[in-house]
């Protein structure tokens, strides 16, 4: 009869030394198949601040459920950022129970930031993921299987894209979420993320 493994006690173990560079320089799959990108333009960035946050929100409560679809019970992911801590994560180990909108998306919301600028200090809040599965205004954080069959990254960047910005705007953000590898496309697409559904859908070809 076939033990499965069992799972550990933290959903997070921080990665260091050759297992973070193994991970970081490990080859990736390739984009020219088996790849979709969301990009997420200015008009999110316009959102009211709380919205925003729910759809981060939903973002991380779909996507791990996606990653424990994918992920074998007591089996890992990496979560990786090249410029901050890398991790393994246990998509099963039950993190998110009981998640304020602050710990879920690792984001202030605009009630607790009103209450600082009227010189109120609110309790301080522990974010479950340790790494957020949106950019959180990072270059890239991405999430891979241990053998990279599927890579989800999401990357966020500043400036002018395709000669969009105009006279008198500032600069122009933009997240893009990009999705490697046919299971992880075929699981998100049975459960889209609302984020998802309002960002423009690119194939490997765009």
């Amino acid at each position: 009869m076939l033990k499965l493994k069992q799972e550990p006690e933290e959903a997070w173990m921080r990665l260091s030394g050759d297992a973070e560079r193994h991970a970081l320089d490990h080859a990736w799959p390739s984009s020219e198949r088996d790849c979709v990108r969301f990009v997420v333009d200015d008009a999110f960035f316009r959102l009211e601040h709380d919205a925003r946050l729910e759809l981060y929100r939903d973002l991380a409560e779909r996507m791990l459920a996606v990653f424990r679809e994918l992920t074998p019970p007591g089996g890992w992911l990496y979560a990786l950022d090249p410029q901050h801590p890398c991790y393994r994560l246990y998509p099963h180990v039950r993190f998110e129970a009981g998640a304020t909108l602050q710990e879920m998306t690792g984001l202030y919301t605009r009630e607790h930031m009103e209450q600082v600028e009227r010189g109120i200090h609110p309790l301080a809040f522990e974010p479950r993921w340790a790494m957020d599965v949106h950019p959180a205004g990072d270059p890239e954080h991405l999430f891979a299987a241990p053998d990279f069959h599927f890579v989800f990254a999401a990357r966020y960047r500043v400036g002018n894209f395709d000669g969009l910005e105009a006279p008198g705007r500032g600069p122009i953000e933009a997240e893009t979420y990009e999705l490697l590898g046919h299971r992880l496309i075929a699981a998100v697409d049975r459960n889209p993320p609302a984020l998802f559904q309002r960002a423009r859908r690119l194939g490997p070809d765009e």
